[in-house]
């Protein structure tokens, strides 16, 4: 699955290095992944980046940000808690900040909850005893993950954001700690590529399963880009077989990370819909699945989850068109295949 979310009870540091080894990251209490996002209207791919720490140094440009705060602030590191100056924080944070973020620091961190199955620290930063920058990231047996950085927009100049998380890797390195993983980046949305200032980071490739140095990641061949353009070329070879197909945007693709049931949601962002009766409850369609780097003819069903909220002035927004915008889930895969041929064949059966 592109999406997939779990519930654990609890995490000890070692299952929190193997879901932070495969494309994992925390969202309240819970831990998810995900490799595909929707901005706007327009699609793109989550990609996964870590700091390898060994040998790590920072450059030049990093330095000059950590001299400056250090002689400027004083920076506290200890285990994390929520306070009533931490949560003031947030608000301030969250006033100015430019999309959307959970009502409080406590719901951010813990789901509304009092306990906190991770491991997790802080950096905390003062402007004499005035909270100015705050933290967090969850330690792993040989990892640590950032989880979410504010500061006060009164020192919108000191790039507290970025310092904070260079303090995170200096105290990961302090502790002899083997990678540091600040999230997803996304190509072509450039909001998080502040990510990918501290340094040479590597990326998780959905295609090898495999993290790869960063620099070699061609944006034009990101998931969504290579499904996109071999949907395009599997849509121009079965109009000249005289069949039919609609390439269409999926918006629910994340229904795994928000449904109520337990169901095989369909998550393909883009797929060719190939069932043209408007309204039958089952469809076929066909995705390009980038692992297998294959096609798959797919037999899907409409599915009320009556669990499943979102917001539907945002559905509205989606020319009904060219996005498919109720929720399905997968009944079969009828066939799998690299060949446009044998793809062809099975639609015409």
């Amino acid at each position: 699955m592109f999406a997939e979310k779990h519930y654990p009870e609890t995490m000890l540091p070692e299952e929190l290095d193997a879901y932070l080894a495969k494309g994992w990251y925390r969202m309240g209490q819970t831990i998810f992944t995900t490799h595909f996002l929707c901005f706007g209207r327009t699609f793109y791919s989550a990609i996964w980046v870590r700091l390898p720490l060994e040998g790590y140094q920072f450059s030049r440009s990093l330095r000059r940000i950590i001299r400056r705060n250090q002689n400027r602030f004083r920076t506290e590191f200890r285990q994390a808690s929520i306070t009533p100056e931490k949560e003031a924080l947030y608000q301030q944070y969250k006033s100015t900040f430019p999309g959307m973020l959970a009502p409080t620091l406590r719901d951010s961190l813990l789901d509304g909850d009092d306990f906190n199955i991770y491991n997790t620290y802080e950096v905390a930063v003062y402007d004499g005893s005035k909270l100015a920058a705050l933290s967090y990231f969850d330690l792993g047996a040989n990892s640590a993950a950032s989880i979410t950085g504010i500061y006060s927009p009164e020192y919108n100049n000191f790039s507290l954001g970025i310092y904070t998380m260079l303090m995170e890797i200096a105290f990961c390195m302090d502790n002899q700690l083997d990678f540091f993983y600040p999230g997803y980046v996304v190509p072509g949305y450039p909001r998080f590529d502040y990510k990918l200032r501290i340094g040479d980071v590597s990326y998780f490739d959905l295609r090898t399963d495999s993290w790869l140095p960063f620099r070699t990641l061609d944006s034009e061949n990101t998931p969504i880009h290579t499904m996109e353009r071999r949907l395009q070329e599997l849509q121009q070879f079965l109009l000249f077989q005289g069949i039919r197909c609609q390439k269409m945007y999926y918006p629910l693709f994340e229904a795994n990370l928000f449904g109520f049931w337990h169901a095989d949601y369909f998550d393909y962002p883009v797929f060719l819909l190939c069932s043209p009766p408007e309204k039958a409850s089952n469809f076929r369609a066909v995705v390009f699945s980038p692992q297998d780097n294959a096609f798959q003819l797919l037999q899907t069903a409409l599915f009320d989850d009556l669990q499943f909220y979102f917001n539907e002035t945002y559905m509205d927004s989606f020319d009904k068109r060219f996005n498919f915008l109720e929720i399905m889930v997968i009944e079969q895969v009828i066939e799998s295949s690299g060949s446009p041929g044998e793809i062809a064949e099975a639609l015409k059966r």
